[in-house]
């Protein structure tokens, strides 16, 4: 409130001054062709010294955001949003008291949006409000109104590429018109081309000063000054060093213990100089405490240091810089306190060393907290080693590789790790977009809903459902009084929930060994054909062919020990229950056990906990409420139809992991074709079995198939229809149709007999690291990683409904060079490409990756601190991280975005 009223107070003390002079800051209008129909519209803001204008993005509480409001029509189409460029500053602003983006007078601004124009006689009209402000003052918010008349690009309206920073074949003059002012540069480029075209403005009233001579182009890349430690201080104007060689050293990814991860950056400088630098990434969540944090609330300030040894002397005092430095209230502390509140941070050291000079040695000692709970400090050297020919970068005892050498350009990196011949650097160089969110709690939230939904279906099994009415009548009639029988009950489903989340505990041990041990697991050949015959077992077992069981004396002893009474009785007649109804639960329990584990330990935490509160959460509602166990439907034949039909979803189920062995197997047997073949006949095994058609061994002979029941049979009957269809052609891709609700279930519609995809009408990936970057750097493309599985189910699931969408196939299929990387391709490598590795569970083991999967999975994990699948990573041939990578993104326009990011970014870099 008191902001608010003081931005107005200041809004009123500067209104007489704008009143009486010109706004300081001067527009200019044009436009570039890009590709056939698609153009940009560029908005270039001028600001007099000392003044800035503020980000579109600029956070809510402090200074208004520059804003762009389009006309409506039909007459153009608006491509992704608008992209800004200038020397960006974001961090505490004194005047506003909040954080700010906004960007300095030192540089112009260009505001450009993409359009696509389907009527050349409409004009676009646009108006710009923006802010201004200096160190002293503020104007009042401001109107720019522009319309922009744009001509075709030339005969035949033929796409051509733009260049990546546009130059007009002669000066063009600008306008600078103050307050109000708008300004036009015309350009010189011929019919068809590329080059910047004026386009003219509304004109408004307002004094013009004096014309100047200049040349509109835009820069290739934006510079943002980030929050510096120092920032208020005065600084000297320097000439910049001219960095001649670089050397890097990748850290251990982050981690459950350690939510940092490090790189280390040496920059050779003229003469005698190195800056050394380590940058961190801290996983989301989670923050470390600046250099100049206040110690005395308890947290540990972050120190840099590089070590006083013989030739190396340290200059000047290290910088600390982070977008997401701020002051705020830590709840761990109970204070304000200066931290990275996420994000990255870096840390620089500028050092002059002499010939005597054997390394420049040093390390970064810090902190990190959550809104919980607080890492003991941990201290992570780095060196630099000089005593030979060749420098060499090393952060906590891993070497790293030279990156360039020479005049700084980019020479081939020694071999490193892995044996690549790409240094991967995963700092984002573009900021247009954003990265991979967190998503677990919802994942586990969904998993939790589906073990309800699996704990639901086993409470209608035999083994359990006439139990219930039976177990509650025993608590209700013995407790003495119904207080007592209710709280008896109610002991004796917790218990039974406890019992199913307690399965899982060993799977946090395994997962806490390897981060993708448990992923190796999953994607396993012999594993899925066990899980494949396990399926099919408790499928027999469903039909009434045979009954699975635990050995009897499992439940005799846990049977026994119910006699003991009170709590333990109790805990025992649950176990009781658990191991005697596991023919029946032991199927659904299975198939939640292999959907889960491949995400980690906690998912599968999360499942059995659901499927425990279904199972036992009655148990204590019916002894609560005995009246409404008069409403449960008794006993009878329709408890054996359930299983039946469950015994039919389990034979299609098994098929799934029969695929997923095939697949990472390359058998190339159980393609897409008899897959939906298998699925159609359980659709209609369904069908026919409830319509009466078909009977199994346990069914009454005068079994009689309800309403429900047949709106189930009318619902198989109708999916078989719907799997028919993806045996049909598909007129746009050539191949077979998709079918969503089986995507990461069936093969990939291109693998299959009959139609195979034609890779000019289809997104075909290259499979190989090395030969997706030499034809990317041929043609001239950004390349997309795709780090993938055969078994991964939202990898499908991105590429049958996410990557088929028009607006997004088309950047994957003309702007891209996609590299998918296969976490779990169990081919071998050849012999010379085998490397003993560290593992990344924190104990210094190594470990000989001798597979492809292993090699992608191991990449995936040391330089992008991800263990995940999917996961997209834009980056130049070069290794150069384009933007912000992504996971799993289901939304297409917020994929689109990322790519267009992607793609802007890759230009920019390509025109330096």
């Amino acid at each position: 409130m008191l902001r608010s009223i003081f931005t107005f107070l200041l809004f009123s003390f500067t209104l007489g001054l704008s009143a009486q002079f010109a706004s300081p800051i001067s527009w200019d209008f044009s436009y570039e062709h890009i590709e056939g129909d698609e153009f940009n519209l560029i908005a270039k803001a001028t600001a007099e010294d000392k003044w800035a204008i503020y980000s579109q993005y600029t956070p809510e509480g402090g200074p208004i955001p520059t804003s762009f409001t389009w006309t409506e029509g039909d007459h153009y189409e608006l491509k992704g949003k608008s992209v800004e460029k200038g020397h960006l500053k974001s961090g505490m602003d004194d005047m506003f008291g909040v954080d700010v983006m906004k960007f300095l007078s030192d540089e112009p601004v260009y505001f450009t949006q993409r359009v696509k124009i389907t009527d050349y006689g409409k004009p676009i009209d646009v108006m710009v409000e923006y802010m201004c402000c200096d160190d002293e003052q503020c104007l009042p918010p401001t109107d720019e109104v522009h319309t922009y008349e744009i001509a075709p690009a030339g005969p035949g309206n033929g796409a051509v590429d733009p260049p990546s920073a546009p130059e007009p074949a002669a000066p063009v003059v600008e306008n600078n018109t103050g307050s109000n002012g708008a300004s036009s540069s015309s350009g010189a480029g011929g019919a068809g081309g590329n080059a910047t075209q004026a386009s003219a403005p509304k004109q408004t009233p307002a004094p013009a000063a004096a014309p100047t001579t200049s040349t509109t182009s835009i820069p290739a890349t934006t510079q943002p000054e980030k929050v510096k430690r120092d920032e208020l201080e005065p600084t000297l104007e320097t000439k910049p060093l001219r960095v001649t060689g670089t050397y890097k050293a990748q850290g251990v990814a982050a981690s459950e213990n350690d939510p940092v991860s490090w790189a280390f950056t040496a920059d050779k400088l003229d003469g005698n100089q190195y800056r050394v630098s380590l940058t961190g990434t801290l996983t989301e969540g989670w923050t470390t405490y600046s250099m100049d944090a206040d110690p005395d609330p308890g947290a540990i300030p972050t120190e840099f240091r590089v070590t006083a040894e013989e030739g190396v002397t340290a200059i000047g005092e290290p910088t600390e810089e982070s977008a997401t430095l701020k002051v705020k209230y830590d709840k761990t502390w109970e204070a304000d306190m200066a931290k990275i509140d996420g994000g990255t941070v870096t840390y620089s050291q500028l050092v002059e060393v002499t010939d005597a000079a054997k390394a420049i040695n040093g390390y970064v000692y810090y902190q990190t907290c959550d809104d919980e709970m607080c890492f003991p400090p941990k201290e992570v050297p780095f060196s630099l080693d000089l005593s030979g020919a060749t420098p060499v970068a090393s952060i906590d005892g891993l070497t790293g590789t030279e990156a360039s050498a020479g005049g700084g350009d980019i020479v081939a990196p020694a071999a490193n790790e892995l044996g690549l011949g790409v240094a991967f650097n995963p700092e984002p160089v573009g900021t247009c977009s954003e990265g991979a969110r967190e998503t677990a709690g919802k994942s586990l939230l969904s998993i939790f809903g589906l073990g309800i939904l699996g704990g639901l279906l086993a409470m209608l099994m035999p083994c359990i459902f006439p139990m219930i009415p039976l177990t509650v009548s025993f608590f209700t009639k013995s407790g003495g009084s119904r207080g007592e029988g209710i709280r008896k009950a109610g002991l004796y489903g917790f218990f039974i929930f406890m019992i199913y989340v307690l399965l899982s505990v060993p799977f946090h041990l395994l997962d806490g060994l390897d981060p993708g041990i448990l992923n190796s697991i999953a994607s396993s050949v012999p594993l899925n054909l066990i899980f494949f015959a396990v399926f099919i077992a408790f499928a027999g077992s469903f039909f009434g062919f045979y009954e699975l069981t635990l050995p009897e004396s499992w439940s005799n002893r846990a049977s026994q020990a119910e006699g003991t009474g009170g709590i333990t009785g109790i805990f025992f007649m649950a176990l009781t229950l658990a191991l005697v109804s596991f023919s029946c639960t032991g199927p659904i329990l299975g198939s939640l056990l292999v959907e889960a584990v491949s995400d980690g330990a906690w998912p599968l935490t999360a499942g059995m906990a659901g499927f425990g509160v279904a199972l036992g959460l009655p148990f204590a509602l019916f002894a609560a409420f005995p009246g409404f166990l008069n409403n449960l439907p008794k006993s009878g034949g329709w408890l054996n139809s359930v299983k039946v039909v469950l015994g039919f979803v389990e034979v299609a189920l098994a098929f799934k992991f029969l695929s997923n062995a095939d697949l990472v197997g390359e058998w190339d047997l159980l393609r897409i074709e008899p897959f939906l073949l298998i699925w159609i006949l359980c659709s209609l095994g369904i069908a026919a079995y409830l319509f009466g058609f078909i009977s199994f061994p346990l069914d009454s002979k005068k079994r009689k198939t309800g309403p429900i029941g047949m709106a189930i049979a009318v619902a198989g009957v109708a999916f078989t229809a719907y799997l028919a269809f993806g045996l049909t052609a598909d007129g746009h891709t050539g191949t077979y149709k998709n079918r969503n609700l089986l995507s990461g279930i069936a093969p990939p519609v291109c693998y299959n007999y009959f139609l195979p995809c034609d890779k000019n009408r289809n997104i075909t990936p290259f499979k190989s690291l090395e030969e997706g970057l030499a034809y990317a750097k041929e043609v001239n493309k950004p390349v997309m990683l795709d780090f993938t599985g055969y078994t991964c189910v939202n990898c499908r699931k991105m590429e049958e409904n996410v990557w088929t969408q028009e607006e997004v196939r088309r950047y994957l299929t003309d702007e891209y060079v996609i590299v998918s990387l296969y976490v779990d391709d169990r081919s071998k490598l050849p012999d010379e490409e085998h490397r003993e590795v560290v593992r990344q569970d924190g104990s210094g083991r190594t470990k000989l990756i001798d597979e492809v999967g292993e090699k992608w999975h191991y990449l995936e994990q040391t330089v992008f601190a991800k263990s995940s699948q999917p996961y997209y990573v834009l980056v130049s041939p070069d290794g150069t991280t384009l933007n912000p990578p992504v996971a799993y993104t289901p939304d297409a326009e917020v994929y689109q975005n990322f790519l267009e990011c992607g793609l802007s970014t890759y230009r920019e870099l390509s025109s330096k």
